[in-house]
């Protein structure tokens, strides 16, 4: 019987130094990134809900850029209204978009 080695990285920061951190409400296998400098500590490869996956509030903020709507992004990347809403009163957000749109022009 062989064991299957899975390579987990952070999504946060990239880091390989990863161990097990119990199990999330819905069995689900939970990680904690070993690096000291990573921003976010604990993670999960997949999540039930598509509002808890890294990179979400980016593709947000993208997608209101390019001009769509509260539902139509809800609806798009199966995520509530207020998620979306919270993502957009988000300042952190905000200044994350000012400086990359200001980068490419």
């Amino acid at each position: 019987m062989s064991k299957h080695m899975l390579e987990v990285e952070c999504p946060s920061c990239g880091g390989k130094n990863i161990s097990k951190n119990g199990m999330g409400h819905q069995g689900m296998q939970r990680y904690l990134c070993n690096n000291k400098e990573c921003p976010k500590k604990s993670f999960m490869l997949k999540y039930l809900y598509n509002g808890c996956e890294h990179g979400i509030e980016w593709k947000i903020i993208t997608n209101t850029a390019n001009g769509q709507g509260i539902r139509d992004i809800a609806r798009s990347l199966e995520v509530s209204t207020q998620k979306v809403l919270d993502t957009l009163k988000n300042k952190r957000f905000h200044k994350q978009r000012k400086l990359r749109l200001y980068q490419h022009n």
